[in-house]
């Protein structure tokens, strides 16, 4: 049986400073980035054998890569039947350790900030439409947004599938993050494994001497600034 059908679950110098960390701080999200997203039947539990090339992977079996971090969910090896209904179930033909996101819980998946990356593949199992996928950028703020009823298939299609979302890189943007929410009243869980992140590139951190120039600069330019005073 369809698991859709079968459970139920539950400024002068410090001045221009100050104004661009207002404007810092009253930016507004970017617009969703045009992507590509794919999704495939994956019942079988094959597809996420062979992850995009040089992914790094995320399979919640020996703790988390270097760099990322999990708030939120939980971790579970197979499925948890409560009562008369079903709690989560594992993603078809998956014998390994996955990630559930309860209902009306929140689970933020955030990557190694030492780098952004262009794309994301997971597999995605036990879809639920009201099941929810926004993809963050190096901020946190929202690149776009999936549901259960964007990769579904559509009616009789496998509800276990292996979904990719790729940004375009004419955006500029990069992938920073992953949250899960299923924000519904009918107890539909979300269940996902094997999370890809590819196409990394470095992020541009300022390094520490370069951190020390520019505050010898600004210092110069402050002690310039009490010189002319005093002239004057």
């Amino acid at each position: 049986m369809m698991r859709g059908h079968l459970r139920f679950k539950n400024r002068p110098v410090a001045g221009v400073l100050l104004a661009v960390a207002a404007a810092l701080v009253g930016a507004t999200p970017a617009e969703a980035a045009p992507g590509t997203l794919t999704s495939v039947a994956n019942d079988g539990y094959t597809k996420q054998l062979t992850p995009p090339t040089g992914s790094t992977v995320v399979d919640f079996n020996n703790g988390l890569p270097n760099g990322f971090s999990l708030q939120g969910g939980q971790i579970a090896s197979s499925s948890s039947w409560g009562g008369f209904s079903w709690n989560y179930l594992a993603p078809a033909g998956d014998n390994t350790n996955f990630l559930v996101t309860m209902p009306n819980r929140t689970t933020t998946l955030t990557a190694d900030p030492n780098y952004g990356y262009r794309g994301i593949a997971l597999n995605w199992g036990s879809i639920d439409s009201a099941n929810t996928l926004d993809i963050l950028d190096m901020l946190g703020q929202v690149i776009a947004t999936l549901t259960g009823a964007d990769v579904s298939g559509g009616l009789l299609a496998s509800n276990n599938r292996y979904v990719t979302y790729t940004l375009d890189p004419a955006t500029g943007q990069q992938i920073g993050g992953l949250r899960f929410s299923s924000p519904n009243s009918s107890g539909y869980a979300f269940e996902v494994d094997d999370i890809s992140f590819f196409g990394a590139t470095p992020t541009s951190v300022p390094e520490p001497a370069s951190i020390a120039l520019f505050g010898a600069g600004l210092a110069g330019l402050m002690g310039m600034a009490r010189r002319r005073r005093r002239a004057a």
